[in-house]
């Protein structure tokens, strides 16, 4: 009913009473169905409000890409094989798609990495907010919920890079420059070329990070 009958993030599901009515099920078996949706974050149950459908499927999708890293004992570099197969193309799509509000978008994120002193909090935020510009750029709605919702799976890493070698820090803002020059040169294989630098580039990080014991391999 959610998917096909065109309800958005926000809309009101009908009340209990309807859906059994309209399902033909007791009271206990809509209740359970209700709670389902909402362990996968289809729904939410609000006090005095009833089922609402959820604003962020991406953290229904995020659930389900940790549940699946859990069962196959997943990896940083699982993870970064991932981010490479995904962001490569993101970059290659928003130097073809993107425009001046894109752009502007990704310059001030990358500006936020050059105001000292430059936090833990404040390097994960302007890196998150650097690639979710990318990916807003290739205005491809479904690409961009599968990325947001992998998100919190790399803050871990991103925090323990950080606290790493100032050199990780300094060629992360250069690579980020490189990316976004080839994004605006509307050069796609640049873009992807200077993305897959980077990532290659993170994962050097993190396997050192994970020799020196800052970061574990399991996620």
């Amino acid at each position: 009913m959610i998917l096909e009958g065109g309800m958005r993030p926000g809309d009101k599901l009908p009340s209990m009473a309807d859906l059994e009515a309209r399902f033909g099920v007791s009271h206990t078996v809509m209740r359970e169905a209700l709670r389902v949706l909402e362990t996968r974050g289809l729904v939410q149950i609000q006090h005095g409000k009833g089922a609402v459908v959820s604003q962020s499927p991406s953290e229904a999708l995020g659930l389900s890409l940790s549940t699946i890293f859990q069962l196959h004992d997943g990896t940083m570099v699982n993870l970064m094989e991932l981010r490479t197969i995904l962001e490569t193309e993101v970059a290659r799509l928003a130097a073809i798609r993107r425009n001046d509000q894109d752009l502007e978008a990704m310059e001030a994120s990358l500006k936020r990495f050059e105001h000292p002193p430059l936090s833990t909090d404040v390097y994960i935020d302007a890196d998150v907010a650097f690639h979710n510009a990318l990916v807003s750029a290739t205005y491809n709605p479904v690409l961009g919920s599968v990325i947001n919702s992998l998100q919190w799976l790399l803050v871990e890493s991103r925090s323990i890079t950080f606290r790493g070698p100032a050199e990780g820090v300094t060629r992360a803002l250069k690579a980020h420059w490189r990316i976004y020059e080839m994004v605006k040169a509307q050069d796609p294989e640049g873009a992807k070329n200077a993305m897959l630098q980077h990532l290659q580039e993170t994962q050097e990080d993190i396997e050192l990070a994970i020799k020196e014991g800052r970061l574990r391999k399991e996620l």
